[in-house]
């Protein structure tokens, strides 16, 4: 048997020496790129700009949606005070079952035949037509049955002047 032995007469082989240049200190690449960060800002304006146009209508509503309030609120109350503040003296109301009742006075009493447990509110925001003339807007109601609808309001002079009713019980 032979015995391995290290032959210390041959040198190890190697290649010429190679010596990396030792890298200068620069400063660090950026970590998010600047066209970046402006579309994030840009972004950011947009949302903030949407906001503000969303919630400036319900901060300061307009006078269609000021009316519709005043008549759902007069219906509500059932107080000739509350209706003449809203509706024209010559208003006609039509209501889901296609009866019409016209002048402030009937109003006044079609809404006491509802009784004293009646009582609306208005939910959903107001629909306004850009002539503001007209007005659409959901409500619910109980006391003389129970149930939700849809309102549509026409206005002139700064008042009710017909009111349509489509009721689901």
């Amino acid at each position: 048997m032979e015995t391995l032995k290290d032959d210390t007469t041959k040198a190890p082989a190697r290649g010429p020496a190679a010596v990396k240049a030792v890298p200068k200190d620069e400063a660090p690449a950026p970590h998010a790129s600047p066209w970046l960060v402006i579309g994030l800002m840009l972004t950011s304006a947009a949302c903030v700009a949407l906001a503000i146009i969303t919630v400036l209508p319900r901060l300061r509503p307009s006078e269609p949606v000021k009316l519709t309030d005043a008549a759902v609120a007069a219906w509500d109350s059932g107080t000739s005070a509350d209706f003449s503040a809203a509706y024209s003296k010559n208003a006609v109301v039509v209501h889901s079952d296609g009866t019409k009742v016209t002048g402030l006075g009937a109003i006044v009493a079609d809404a006491k035949s509802l009784g004293q447990d009646f009582s609306i509110v208005r939910t959903g925001d107001v629909s306004v037509t850009p002539s503001g003339l007209f007005a659409t807007s959901t409500y619910r109601f109980a006391g003389a049955g129970r149930g939700a609808g849809v309102l549509v309001l026409e206005f002139a002079g700064g008042k009710v002047v017909k009111q349509w009713e489509y009721a689901l019980p």
